[in-house]
């Protein structure tokens, strides 16, 4: 059976559980192919995308990658790439923005109408994200592709503004035209029966962690040696939702109450250079260290010495929020504690005070607290790991959420 994955980028490394879906259906035996609005990252040889020769099961509608162009000549590129494809009435059909909204103004549309000469056959099409479904849902009723449609909802497709009033209507018309709306919370399920979605056609999919790669080690007693600082650790894209900056202000704040604390910040983004002036101003060098993007062998390694992972996310001002973040997944499979906040569908996945601790968005002080607690030995370390290594292997094992996947396609 043939599976196609309608996507806005192949490869982004940033959303790694698509990839791990993706490579999880065809290790179940389907023939999946993957539609691809923009081309991403090249893969490096020996990693996943490479070693099951996802590029060449890829058709791109824009085969160039945008890299760091500028909004108006990625339009520009695309509409020299769409202008061949005019004499064909399907292509000029699809630049209709009555008819199709945003997908028609962004070109999107059109450039797959112009790429694909026949229409795409499959047992199931799988697309990630709100706006993406919108983008399939059209091009099946341009005749492009062919099969029962099933887009999966993350976070920021249902909660950032400006989304939500550029799909409104688009929303509408892929609730009515396909077969199923798979979000990853229950909190989404409520968000798309809100939005006007039939409750029939919604059905949670979480996403998950590969058990077999995070190696359970719980810690040996309820506290760190006095010896040294407690380790927290943080896995994030430096963005506003995760919620960065607020760890790091309950770090120095830590340090001006004397409470042993160092934490390790992996990743980079568009807040990097504000939270390395932070740190500077506050001279807290010697406590905060911010690694920057590094692979996944250095990422367990951090796993292993860490005491906390810590993933303070918020609501952005323009509304984006999270899904349920894998990191915190693959820190609860490893047995490491995790601090987060009350924030989108963390609270389905961590359960305050027993498989890992929750505070309010924004809430320095609290997170401070919690932080100092921790360090005093306020808390059953082993027995919170334990239980959070159990809700992991319940709910989020990635391998039996794969299973269940398949026999909802088939």
């Amino acid at each position: 059976m043939t599976v196609l994955f309608v996507l806005a980028e192949f490869p982004k490394y940033s959303e790694t559980f698509v990839i791990d879906q993706i490579v999880g259906l065809l290790e179940r035996g389907f023939d999946v192919r993957i539609l691809a609005v923009n081309r991403g990252a090249e893969p490096t040889p020996g990693d996943v995308v490479s070693t099951h020769g996802l590029i060449e099961r890829t058709t791109f509608v824009f085969p160039r990658k945008a890299g760091a162009r500028a909004g108006w000549q990625v339009a520009m590129q695309r509409a020299r790439d769409v202008l061949p494809g005019l004499p064909r009435a399907r292509v000029r059909r699809a630049l209709s923005v009555r008819r199709y909204g945003h997908v028609a103004k962004s070109l999107a549309l059109a450039g797959a109408a112009r790429r694909l000469r026949e229409p795409i056959k499959a047992g199931a099409i799988v697309a990630h994200f709100g706006p993406t479904g919108v983008l399939a849902a059209h091009l099946r009723s341009l005749g492009l592709l062919d099969g029962p449609l099933y887009t999966v909802f993350h976070g920021y497709d249902l909660s950032q503004h400006k989304v939500l009033e550029r799909h409104s209507s688009d929303y509408q018309g892929l609730f009515a035209a396909g077969e199923e709306m798979l979000p990853i919370s229950a909190l989404w399920s409520r968000k798309l029966m809100a939005l006007g979605c039939s409750p029939e056609k919604i059905h949670v999919h979480r996403m998950g962690v590969d058990l077999d790669s995070f190696r359970f080690t719980p810690p040996q007693s309820r506290v760190p040696a006095p010896t040294r600082p407690l380790r927290v650790l943080s896995v994030a894209r430096l963005v506003e939702k995760k919620g960065i900056a607020y760890l790091c202000d309950a770090v120095a704040q830590l340090a001006w109450r004397r409470v042993p604390v160092e934490l390790e910040i992996i990743g980079d983004g568009p807040l990097q250079a504000d939270l390395e002036r932070f740190v500077a101003s506050k001279s807290l060098e010697g406590c905060i260290h911010i690694q920057g993007r590094r692979d996944k062998a250095y990422v367990q390694a951090a796993l292993a010495r860490a005491d906390v992972f810590a993933l303070p996310s918020v609501t952005a001002q323009d509304g984006d929020q999270e899904g349920i973040p894998v990191s915190l997944m693959e820190a609860m499979a490893s047995g490491v504690p995790c601090l987060s906040t009350v924030h989108s569908g963390i609270p389905e996945l961590i359960e305050d005070g027993r498989s890992g601790w929750l505070v309010p968005e924004r809430d320095v002080d609290a997170l401070a607290d919690r932080l100092a607690g921790i360090q005093r030995g306020d808390y059953d370390l082993p027995a919170i790991a334990r239980r959070a290594r159990h809700t992991v292997e319940t709910h989020f094992n990635q391998s039996r959420l794969h299973d269940q996947l398949a026999a909802r396609l088939v």
